[in-house]
């Protein structure tokens, strides 16, 4: 699969309502807050579309495919063995 056009944003779930989320998530490829990516904490989540970035998203910093896996490869995504 190509994510040439795939682009991700990471949040901080504490800074939206959740009617603001769920305009987050419209504009995204995600169904719901249950689909979501988060944090081991439950503070941070991914969005991700494909595709020209929505308006929502604009002034967010936007991650590509490599930069998005050197993301969640971290410990805060990522529970040690």
């Amino acid at each position: 699969m190509s994510f040439e056009n795939r682009r991700w944003v990471i949040i901080t779930l504490a800074s939206y309502t959740d009617e603001q989320l769920d305009v987050l998530i419209t504009n995204a490829i995600q169904t719901s807050s249950l689909t979501l990516r988060k944090t081991l904490d439950g503070t941070k989540a991914i969005l991700k579309w494909d595709g020209d970035t929505p308006s929502v998203f604009d002034g967010m910093t936007t991650y590509n495919h490599s930069q998005i896996r050197t993301e969640l490869a971290k410990s805060a995504w990522t529970r040690s063995e």
